[in-house]
């Protein structure tokens, strides 16, 4: 589960449409996602954020102890 500040202003849209906010906010993920399909220079960014995030990283100390 990951925990987000929403504002009010999502609040108040996820009530006047009448909608629960966790189903509202998955809406606004759903077009967002929609919005940036086809859109080489997002997609290319958003795989290089996933890359990097899959990356392993040795803190500089660590990684010179290991070549001992």
């Amino acid at each position: 589960m990951i925990t987000i500040p929403i504002s009010d202003t999502v609040v108040r849209a996820a009530q006047e449409h009448n909608m629960v906010l966790e189903d509202f906010v998955d809406t606004l993920i759903d077009k967002g996602m929609a919005a940036m399909t086809g859109r080489p220079i997002l997609t290319s960014a958003i795989d290089r954020i996933r890359a990097l995030r899959t990356e392993v990283v040795v803190p500089k100390g660590k990684a010179a102890s290991r070549r001992r």
